[in-house]
């Protein structure tokens, strides 16, 4: 145990000294998080915003002829509030809508289609608007780099390490010593998912600036190391089965990965808003997976969906598994 300790308190004093690896971990979760925070922060929702309808299939139907709505139908109220959309309830010519704090600018506009729909109807119509939660894009945005978080320091971290150390020849010195393969990798594993909560305090600090009041528990940090080590592990994979005379590949592989699972994920918009040839892979790859369970903790404050924390917690334990086999410390060719 005391050489775990003292390993990880290398690792971090190592590279947090590192200017590019504090850049990596602090300066740009703060970028992206500014870039669009700040660009996309002052807009409602994200291009088309989703209206829930009970009472009448047809208003929805007309809904997703418009540019601006798309409407649904079969949506509980609770899923509308977690999932930030407008929600319509219809009982004759009485109109109640259910919208967060963000779309609430949207529904003068949704009045007006909704009186154009039922134009042909000479009764008058009563809208009653109520504001069901104060979510807006920030919320979204914060957990959702959350999320990124967890991936780029669980692979990139644990790839960049390795790597470095092994062209530095700082794994022969280690291998030399009495510091055993089990030991290494969960010192490894414990600097990582350190990192990781420095990434987030840092990200929630600045998300509290734009009004974003995480939920904040054990479940969620439990979760956040969990997410991390599955990332982890597969960057470990990703290494291990890299020729070690070829091994700045095992980063570039690591960048091609990360970068399309970042931008192609639900961090930043939902996946509606994606073209619909992508959008199954949007909503279910990793990264988008982890980011949904993340949300229902630190946003909505709900159990997350038990399948995706088995299958995320299934997955960890399989890389993991590999990836701890493959970082044997004494494999050096």
């Amino acid at each position: 145990m005391n050489r775990i300790l003292l390993t990880v308190s290398a690792l971090v004093k190592d590279n947090l000294r590192n200017r590019f690896v504090i850049f990596w971990i602090i300066i740009f979760p703060i970028i992206i998080t500014l870039l669009f925070g700040l660009v996309f922060g002052g807009f409602s929702s994200y291009f088309h915003v989703t209206v829930a309808v009970e009472g009448d299939y047809g208003l929805a139907k007309y809904l997703n002829s418009t540019e601006i709505f798309q409407g649904v139908t079969n949506v509980s109220l609770n899923y509308a509030v977690e999932h930030d959309y407008i929600y319509v309830k219809v009982n004759g010519n009485n109109f109640t809508i259910y919208t967060s704090k963000q779309n609430q600018e949207f529904v003068p506009v949704l009045e007006s289609v909704i009186e154009q729909y039922y134009q042909k109807v000479n009764n008058t119509r009563d809208f009653t608007v109520l504001q069901i939660s104060s979510y807006t894009y920030y919320y979204y945005l914060i957990s959702g780099i959350i999320g990124i978080i967890s991936l780029s320091n669980g692979i990139l971290s644990t790839i960049g390490v390795s790597a470095s150390y092994f062209r530095d020849r700082i794994i022969e010195r280690l291998a030399t010593s009495p510091l055993k393969s089990y030991e290494w990798v969960i010192s490894l594993i414990i600097y990582v998912i350190i990192i990781t909560l420095i990434s987030t305090a840092t990200v929630i600090i600045l998300g509290i600036l734009f009004g974003f009041i995480p939920i904040i528990g054990i479940e969620f940090l439990g979760f956040l190391a969990i997410s991390t080590l599955l990332f982890g592990g597969l960057g470990a994979i990703i290494y291990g089965l890299t020729p070690k005379d070829k091994i700045f590949l095992s980063e570039i592989v690591a960048n091609v990965l990360v970068f399309p699972l970042m931008f192609l994920s639900n961090a930043f918009f939902p996946p509606s808003v994606y073209p619909p040839i992508v959008r199954t892979f949007v909503e279910y790859q990793p990264l988008s997976v982890v980011i949904t369970i993340i949300r229902d903790l630190i946003v909505y404050g709900v159990s997350p969906n038990p399948i995706l924390v088995s299958i995320v917690s299934l997955l960890t334990i399989i890389f993991l598994y590999t990836g701890g086999r493959l970082l044997k410390l004494r494999e050096i060719s």
